[in-house]
């Protein structure tokens, strides 16, 4: 398993879900409104993209994070 050497994962996670959370959310509202399904997978598909663009993310920072690491003077 990947080391969490700059502890960001709870961060990514809490991040993603809210994020997530949020386009579930206002998918189920729109559909509530309108009943169309297509609204709420649009929004669905949109929450998990959402939660894997933020891994990205946080990903491509801790890699930057660990390329400043090993260039830092010892």
């Amino acid at each position: 398993m990947h080391e969490d050497r700059h502890r960001t994962a709870k961060l990514r996670n809490i991040m993603g879900i809210v994020v997530s959370a949020f386009f579930v959310i206002v998918g189920v509202a729109g559909f509530q409104r309108t009943q169309d399904p297509m609204l709420l997978l649009a929004f669905v598909v949109m929450a998990i993209l959402s939660f894997g663009i933020i891994s990205l993310v946080f990903r491509l920072v801790d890699r930057l994070l660990d390329s400043l690491d090993q260039n830092r003077p010892k």
